[in-house]
């Protein structure tokens, strides 16, 4: 939701991830337009100071009239996407289209170094699903691992070879 600020926790998940990617030659900081995604690019970007921060709207969360809803209508079975609660609604090949065009246009900018991107879990997951080249179902969505808060994705896309995911918790978040 807008103006979702990090909690102290948050901001403490967040330094933990920083410290674990501080090792790494970062080029540039991507993050969602969201508070506190930028809140969290702010705290890993202080180990990088010389890596821009750049804000991309291909990295929001899921679109959904459902934002705003207390946790409590999430029951077993319960689908942000199927069937949609309203046209405006983004699907899962929406939100692939999104977060796919943004891996292939950071790859293009800033090849062969790291970026980090800042994004939002389910975003996260369906490109992972879409990566994987699993069908854009809740089914598919809930087969892979859904990522912690402040963990980390590694995307690795090299020349001539398949891409590779490794996922991490430096924050040591449950999943």
């Amino acid at each position: 939701m807008p103006r979702y600020r990090l909690s102290e926790r948050g901001r403490e998940q967040a330094a933990h991830t920083a410290r674990f990617v501080a090792v790494r030659d970062v080029a540039a900081v991507y993050t969602s337009p969201l508070l506190r995604a930028r809140q969290t690019a702010d705290i890993l970007s202080t180990y990088h100071p010389h890596a821009p921060v750049k804000v991309s709207r291909d990295l929001l969360e899921t679109r959904t009239s459902y934002q705003g809803s207390p946790n409590s209508i999430i029951k077993p079975g319960f689908s942000f996407y199927d069937p949609k609660h309203d046209p405006a609604d983004e699907t899962m090949d929406d939100i692939w289209r999104r977060m796919s065009a943004f891996v292939r246009r950071v790859a293009r900018r800033h090849a062969g170094r790291t970026v980090v991107a800042v994004s939002h879990a389910d975003p996260i997951t369906i490109l992972r699903v879409g990566l994987e080249g699993r069908p854009f179902t809740t089914p598919s969505l809930h087969a892979v691992l859904y990522p912690a808060r402040a963990s980390v994705t590694q995307l690795v896309l090299l020349p001539d070879q398949p891409f590779s995911l490794t996922y991490f918790s430096p924050a040591g978040t449950s999943v």
